[in-house]
């Protein structure tokens, strides 16, 4: 359709991806301290605190249960405050996206360019996360090797919609509108403390359009041990996901650049 632009990745979406990862590695300390932590102290806090009070949750221990949705959560989470914020300062403020599109990269290799970082940083942070997990106990199944793939996908997914967002806003504070409008929402009604089961059906079927509840049951799934044929579904979601929402930042960032 005329007008869309597409995600490019090529030659220079790999260049992008590398001035990411040197940006990142001057800072990688506090990035990961600021990533990590917040969901390492909520499976403490929660997991063994609030689990020595609540036994089982759908059929398995309380902290079995969160674990993995924090996982989840935690690539979300680690994809989205960089995405936003660190889009928003090359847009708005040090110039660096202007600066990109003088050269022959194009708006769809800058917006592929990020997919393939954010990609990586999910798989980082939520690789980073498994480990503490396996340490404490925590995995039961050899099906959580198949773990990058779904995180490598959550990173692109996410960083969609934070991308297009930091595109919009006006300043700074707006950003904080998508945490606390959709971000934050997410992260407390995708089945990461609680199964939608018994939610009434109007708001589980409203929570089941929301991508994060398919990422949770995937990861959930792979490191418990119990993959269904539902699977496949939430696959699909998140894919189809992924594809629909890249062609948004991609052509706002366009439109932006070159008025």
């Amino acid at each position: 359709m005329k007008g869309i632009v597409w995600p490019r990745f090529s030659h220079g979406a790999v260049m992008v991806f590398r001035r990411d990862f040197l940006a990142w590695v001057k800072y990688y300390k506090s990035s990961l301290l600021l990533n990590f932590g917040e969901p390492l102290t909520n499976l403490l806090a929660l997991g063994f605190g609030l689990g020595m009070y609540v036994a089982k949750m759908d059929g398995v221990p309380f902290v079995d249960f969160i674990g993995p949705g924090l996982l989840a959560v935690t690539a979300m989470n680690a994809v989205t405050f960089d995405t936003t914020f660190g889009a928003y300062d090359r847009l708005n403020v040090n110039g660096v996206y202007e600066s990109m599109v003088t050269t022959p990269l194009s708006a769809g290799e800058i917006v592929a360019g990020e997919f393939l970082w954010e990609a990586c940083r999910s798989l980082l942070y939520g690789t980073v996360f498994f480990i503490v997990l396996l340490a404490l106990g925590l995995v039961h199944s050899w099906w959580s090797l198949l773990l990058p793939l779904p995180l490598l996908i959550t990173g692109a997914l996410f960083s969609a919609p934070a991308l297009f967002v930091a595109t919009k806003a006006k300043n700074n504070e707006q950003l904080f509108y998508y945490f606390s409008l959709v971000i934050t929402p997410m992260f407390m009604f995708s089945g990461v403390f609680f199964p939608l089961s018994k939610l009434p059906v109007l708001i589980r079927d409203l929570i089941l359009i929301t991508p994060l509840v398919h990422v949770v049951d995937i990861v959930r799934a792979l490191i418990l041990g119990h993959p269904t044929d539902s699977l496949w579904v939430d696959a699909a979601v998140v894919v189809a996901y992924t594809v629909g929402l890249s062609i948004l930042p991609a052509t706002a960032l366009k439109k932006r650049l070159t008025g």
